[in-house]
C-alpha cells in the first residue's frame, strides 16, 4: 500500500487490518502486527546489555539508550534533554500547559497518563496495596510508603 493510500484511510477512518486476537484494528498492515506480537508475548529483539527482550526493535534502540546514557531529543524551549522522543512530547505540555487527559470523576486534568492514574489512585480510590509492616497503614504507593516508616518507625527516630 502507497504512503498516499495510508494518508487517504486517515481521512476515510477505515482500518482494514484487524488484530486476529483483539477487536482492534489498523490503518497499516505491520501496526496489526506488531499489536499481534502483544498477545503471542513474542519478545525477539534483546538488549546486547543486560539481556531484557523486546516485542518491536525501537522499543530495544530506546531501553539501550539507558545504558549508554544517549538523549537525543532536546527541548526547544528550555534545552533539556530525552532519551524517549515521547518523554519530550510529554515534558513540552509543561510549557504549553496542555493538559489533554481528564478525570472521569473530578474536574482535574492531566498533561500525561501516568500523571492521571496517579492521580485517580490517590484521590479516587480506597485501594492502599503498599502496607506498614509495623502498624499496617496503607499507602498508595511504595515511596511513601518508605517515608512513612523512615519517619514513625525508625529506631533513630526520637518520640
Amino acid at each position: 500500500m502507497t504512503n498516499l493510500r495510508h494518508h487517504m484511510l486517515t481521512h476515510s477512518g477505515e482500518k482494514p487490518h484487524a488484530c486476529p486476537q483483539c477487536p482492534k484494528r489498523f490503518i497499516q498492515e505491520s501496526n496489526m502486527r506488531r499489536q499481534f506480537l502483544v498477545h503471542t508475548g513474542e519478545r525477539k529483539y534483546v538488549c546486547g546489555t543486560c539481556g531484557e527482550r523486546f516485542t518491536q526493535n525501537g522499543h530495544l534502540h530506546s531501553h539501550e539508550r539507558s545504558h549508554t546514557g544517549e538523549k537525543p531529543y532536546r527541548c526547544p524551549d528550555c534545552a533539556r534533554d530525552f532519551a524517549r522522543s515521547s518523554d519530550l512530547k510529554i515534558h513540552q505540555r509543561s510549557h504549553t500547559r496542555q493538559r489533554p487527559y481528564s478525570c472521569p470523576h473530578c474536574e482535574h486534568r492531566a498533561s500525561n497518563l501516568n500523571h492521571l492514574k496517579r492521580h485517580i489512585a490517590h484521590r479516587h480510590t480506597k485501594v492502599f496495596p503498599h502496607n506498614c509492616a509495623f502498624c499496617k497503614k496503607g499507602f498508595h504507593f511504595p515511596h511513601l510508603l518508605k517515608k512513612h516508616i523512615e519517619r514513625h518507625h525508625s529506631m533513630t527516630h526520637a518520640s
